[in-house]
């Protein structure tokens, strides 16, 4: 009976070997596999952050020039550089290309900041646009 359980664990302990020696290479396969997934994943989860980042600024600049725009006598454009200043000061480079535009009426001022977030993701034609907008009517004298 000692004799048949020996010939038992040794026959396991072969198959088991046997089965180790299949499968070799194959955690350098999955993460061969794995590896570009994850970078792709977390490199995605960073562009979409500074994505927000970027609109969050363009909108902020956009408020900015609706302010200086909306005074009582503020000259044509004063919106648009006031934008352009504040994205200037605040982007740090993360909205490329900015495109401020101001339109006046009579009562109201508008003020759109447009520009591109910083790609992290080096894919050729990937634009990630941001555009943001403020509107506010312009302060007057009444009595």
């Amino acid at each position: 009976m000692r004799r048949g359980r020996r010939q038992q664990v040794i026959h396991t302990l072969h198959r088991a070997t046997f089965q180790r020696a299949r499968d070799r290479g194959a955690l350098s396969l999955e993460l061969a596999i794995l590896f570009p997934l994850v970078l792709m994943l977390t490199f995605g989860a960073v562009q979409t952050g500074l994505w927000f980042e970027a609109r969050s600024m363009c909108q902020a600049a956009a408020e900015a020039g609706v302010r200086a725009g909306k005074v009582l006598h503020a000259p044509t454009g004063a919106g648009a550089s006031a934008a352009r200043t504040y994205l200037a000061d605040i982007s740090n480079g993360l909205v490329v290309s900015p495109n401020v535009t101001e339109t006046r009426t009579a009562a109201t001022v508008d003020v759109t900041c447009a520009g591109q977030a910083q790609n992290v993701i080096p894919l050729p034609g990937l634009n990630i646009a941001v555009v943001q907008s403020s509107h506010a009517g312009i302060e007057r004298f009444t009595q």
